[in-house]
């Protein structure tokens, strides 16, 4: 499974012999929404804006580690949806 690496709530993992913080819930989950069961289809990277400058004007960035969006698609009709993680492991309690 592809997990959600460096987020605001995580447990701890050893994948290929190193320990790292990974989210609760992996790629390729089925949770029970209010929305209907959804597939965990990917986790988004966060935005940082006015990160860095570049030709003397502020842009935003994009970083793997911390995101806690998800790119879901509901298993009924088809149709992607971003859900914040916290709706997705209340419904997985």
């Amino acid at each position: 499974m592809i997990h959600q690496y460096r987020p605001q709530r995580f447990r701890r993992a050893v994948l290929r012999g190193r320990a790292v913080e990974i989210g609760t819930i992996p790629i390729g989950s089925i949770v029970a929404l209010a929305q209907g069961r959804v597939i965990v289809e990917a986790w988004l990277p966060r935005e940082i804006t006015a990160s860095r400058r570049v030709d003397g004007r502020w842009r935003s960035a994009f970083v793997a580690g911390g995101g806690h969006l998800a790119q879901v698609r509901r298993l009924s009709d088809g149709k992607r949806l971003r859900i914040a993680d916290h709706h997705l492991l209340r419904a997985a309690a």
